[in-house]
């Protein structure tokens, strides 16, 4: 049996309506989830870096040549450790952890000159540490690599002992 013209003409406006409202509390909805997950990043959620060693890389795969590596204990708020490229020299490293960056000095592996710098402690993905727990955190442009090799342990002890 076919609807009558009558009743079709009489739903359509009544499906438009709904549509509209549809669309309407899609939109709004979309808007509270945008504000509160802004609210969220905004209400004082400080990156954290647990104590433990870790291993940054420019390139996610250890011991690239060409790609600068950063390897660190980070203990208290304290980091030491080293930036070095794969079959290249390093320089030793010391700094803080920030609100939003570890704060270091880079000491000049030849002439022992320092040098402050700035690296973005961003993201809340958990990276663990070698030695157990994990942080809700990244380093800018950095990838974090799970295993530290024979030489992160050597620049390690290096430039942890100074």
């Amino acid at each position: 049996m076919a609807a009558s013209p009558i009743v079709s003409a009489q739903v359509a406006p009544i499906a438009d309506r709904l549509q509209t409202n549809l669309r309407r509390l899609a939109t709004a909805a979309a808007a509270v989830i945008g504000l509160s997950a802004m609210a969220a990043s905004a209400s004082g959620s400080t990156p954290t870096l647990f104590n433990g060693t870790y291993l940054y890389g420019e390139s996610p795969v250890a011991e690239t040549l060409g790609a600068v590596y950063f390897v660190f204990e980070a203990k208290d708020g304290q980091v030491s450790g080293a930036i070095y490229q794969p079959s290249s020299s390093f320089d030793c490293v010391r700094g803080t952890v920030g609100n939003s960056a570890l704060d270091l000095v880079i000491t000049d592996a030849y002439d022992q000159t320092e040098s402050p710098y700035s690296m973005a402690l961003v993201g809340n993905s958990t990276v663990a540490s070698t030695s157990g727990g994990g942080a809700p955190t990244q380093l800018e442009g950095m990838h974090a690599i799970a295993t530290l090799s024979s030489l992160d342990y050597q620049l390690l002890a290096t430039c942890t002992s100074r």
